[in-house]
Parts: C-alpha cells; structure tokens; sequence
C-alpha cells in the first residue's frame, strides 16, 4: 500500500510539473530550428563563403597593379692601382641610390580556363546553396520527427497513467475481497505482479519522453533542460498521390540537384584541364624612375632615368612530364561517375519513395482498423469493469479487458504519429518540406 501511494504522488507531481510546461507547437519547433540549429548556421557561413568566391575580384579577369620602391646607401673605403702603377685611396666613398616603378600585368588569353574557373566558382556557389537547402531539409524532418515522438510519448504517457490507476483500483479490490474470502492470495498476488508492471511501464515511458525533449533541444540549439509540451493533434495532408509525388521527387529533391551541380562541376574541371593544352599570352606595361649618386667612385657621379616599358608574352606549356594528359582524362573519368551517381541516386529515391508510401498506406490502414477496434474494446472494457465489480469475473478476465483496451489505443497512437512522419518523408522527397 505504501509503494502504491508514493507512485501515486510521484505520479501527481510530474503531472503537475508537466501541466505548468510551455506548449509548443510544430512551427514553434521549425521556427527555433532555423534561427538556433547549429548545422544550418554552418552550412550558412559555408555558402557566404562560396558567394565571396565569386567576386569579380576573385575571377581572374581583373588586371594585377603592383608598385615597387627601392632605396641603398653604402660608405666604404676603396684602394685601386691604375694601369701606370699609381695607386689611389678613397675613404668614405658614398654611394646611393633610388628607385620605384608601378606595373600592370594583364593575362589576354589562356584558352578559356579563366571563363572556365569562373564558371566553376559560381557553380560551386549554386552547390553550396543545394548542400543548405539539403542541410536545412535534414533538421526539419529531424525537427519533425523528435517533436511527433514527444507527442506519440506524451499521449502514451496518459494511456498508461490511466492503466496504473486502474490497475491500483483492481489491486484495493481484490484485497478488500480477499478479506471477506472472496478471493485468495494468488488473486492479490497477481493483481500486485500488474500494477507493479504498469507502474514500471510508466516509468519507462517518463524516462523515454524525458530522452526526447532533450533530442529535441539539442536540435533548436537550446539549454538540454528546458522544458516544454507539444501539441498531440495530427492532420494529414488530402490528396497525396503516389505518381505525383514520384514526377515532384525527380525534378524538384534536393539530393538530385546535388549530384547535377556535381555533374556539371565536374565538367567545367573537363573544360579547364582541355584549355591547359593552349597557349597563355600575356601584357606587362610599368613606368619606373631611378636615381644614383656614386660620389667620387663612379664614372658618372650621378645618373637618373625615368621612363615606361611594356611587353607581350606568350607561353606554353607543350609537356610536362604527362601531368596535363593524365588530369584531362581523370576530368572525363569523374564526369562520368557524376552520370553513374545521378542514375544510381534517382533509383535511390525511388526506392525510398516506394517504401515511404507503402509505410504511409500501410499505417493509414492501421488507424481506420484500430478505431474500430478501439469502440469494440472500450465497449468490452466497461462491461468487464462493471461485471468485475459485481464479483461475475475474475481478476485475470478483467485484466486481459484492460490490456485490450490499452494495447488497442497505444496501437492507435503508434500508427498515427508513424503515417504523419511517413508523410512528411514523402513530402521531403518530393522536394516540398521548406
């Protein structure tokens, strides 16, 4: 009686504490995720960083202005000996001198490969936004299904609450029979064995909503412990189709654009390796003054100049070693295993479709049988309650009117929140979760 009446407190006090929790709905959740989950600020600063690549100062197509400034001074003692024999001392002879020129160095042509470089540039950008769509998908869909896991736990919680009440009832009753010798101590055993199961049953379920909330947490990039409920209500979306839905997953999923802007990366790698094998031509314009003073030791005792030059280069690079044809058909080799992946990825998700939808099916099913279950075993457990309480069945009958009772409900709660997360994966897949 005691271990009965400290679960009934403890009982109270989560109920309490539960009921003094902020609510919180779906779009409450997926609103904290995208301003809080960590992963999606990472995939953020990612694709900043694949836009600043793609500044016209990164491109390659803008000249290199470069300005260069020298400046020497030397004092030294010089003994030389002329061709007649004479020899002569300087000491303290000075030399300085001065000098600083700009330039601008322009590549005119290389074949394409700075287009090319570009191009790639800005595809990896476009990628970097697929990878945060791919990113942000992946939270939402975790978001979603931790939170319908609390709500599933949370209406599971509630149906074994009551069954640790009416197992605590079953259990005063066929003790307060047992004194009048209605019933023996195998009775009172037996009703002792379930509620102590049910009580245990709850716990575990306290434990497993408790494990939730704090994935849920770690999730929207909140303190572990903060405390919420969610709402239990689920509405389906009307009207899915499965071809629909196959047509919107091959055009619109996240992964498939992926492995396309992988493709065509890997063709702009094709392009630059093939504009390797042409010629680069070059310019180079500078203006520059110079400036000497070689005291007593120099033919002239100053000179200055001050003028500007410029060139044209052409080089290339005819071999090296094969380094160049190896890149070139490695180049074709990975857009090849790009065509590979795509194919391989469009079978995958169709795959996944096909399982997704028959899982949907399948438990939409479930619930249209279950809840006609559930009127046929509230029905019978009623009368079994009322008969039980008349002493015209036993113990044991009443239980197994009670485990129908509650294994048909949890099996209700189970198959909706399982065809709401089947749901969203195929809305996932079709590419319309954001």
């Amino acid at each position: 009686m005691k271990t009965n009446i400290i679960t009934g407190l403890l009982i109270l006090c989560f109920w309490c504490g539960a009921s003094a929790q902020e609510p919180m709905t779906a779009e409450d959740a997926v609103a904290i995720a995208l301003e809080n989950n960590f992963d999606i600020k990472l995939v953020e600063t990612a694709e900043h960083i694949a836009k600043n690549n793609t500044s016209i100062y990164n491109s390659g197509f803008l000249p290199n202005v470069t300005a260069n400034g020298n400046a020497n001074y030397s004092n030294t003692n010089t003994t030389f000996t002329t061709q007649q024999g004479v020899e002569n001392n300087i000491n303290g002879a000075e030399i300085q001198s001065f000098g600083s020129s700009i330039g601008i160095n322009y590549l005119l042509f290389n074949g394409g490969a700075r287009k090319f470089q570009y191009g790639k540039l800005k595809r990896q950008y476009q990628l970097a936004s697929v990878q945060k769509r791919l990113q942000i998908e992946t939270t939402l869909i975790d978001v979603y299904t931790a939170y319908f896991n609390i709500a599933r736990s949370q209406e599971q919680r509630i149906i074994l609450m009551e069954a640790v009440q009416i197992s605590s009832d079953r259990l005063l009753r066929v003790v307060a029979q047992q004194k009048y010798g209605q019933k023996n101590s195998l009775d009172v055993l037996n009703a002792r064995v379930d509620a102590n199961a049910d009580s245990m049953n709850l716990i575990q379920a306290e434990s497993n909503l408790l494990a939730a909330k704090q994935g849920l947490n770690l999730l929207l990039g909140r303190a572990i412990a903060t405390s919420f409920t969610v709402e239990p209500t689920v509405q389906f979306v009307d009207g899915l189709n499965i071809e629909e839905l196959r047509s919107q997953t091959m055009v619109n999923n996240v992964q498939i654009q992926q492995v396309q802007a992988n493709k065509e990366l890997s063709s702009y790698e094709l392009d630059i390796n093939k504009a390797s094998w042409t010629p680069s031509i070059s310019t180079a314009v500078s203006y520059g003054i110079n400036y000497s003073d070689n005291g007593r030791v120099g033919f002239f005792q100053n000179q200055q100049s001050a003028g500007l030059n410029s060139s044209i280069t052409l080089s290339w690079d005819i071999f090296n070693g094969g380094r160049k044809w190896v890149q070139l058909q490695n180049s074709k080799l990975s857009l090849e295993q790009q065509s590979i992946t795509e194919k391989k990825t469009r079978l995958a998700l169709e795959n996944q479709l096909s399982a997704f939808w028959l899982e949907y099916q399948t438990q939409i099913a479930i619930i249209s049988t279950e809840q006609g279950n559930m009127e046929v075993s509230q029905e019978n457990f009623s009368k079994s309650k009322e008969l039980f309480r008349l002493g015209q069945i036993t113990s044991l009958d009443f239980r197994q009117s009670q485990l129908n009772l509650m294994q048909t409900r949890l099996n209700l709660t189970n198959a909706r929140f399982n065809a709401k997360i089947a749901e969203l994966q195929l809305i996932r897949l079709a590419g319309l979760l954001m």
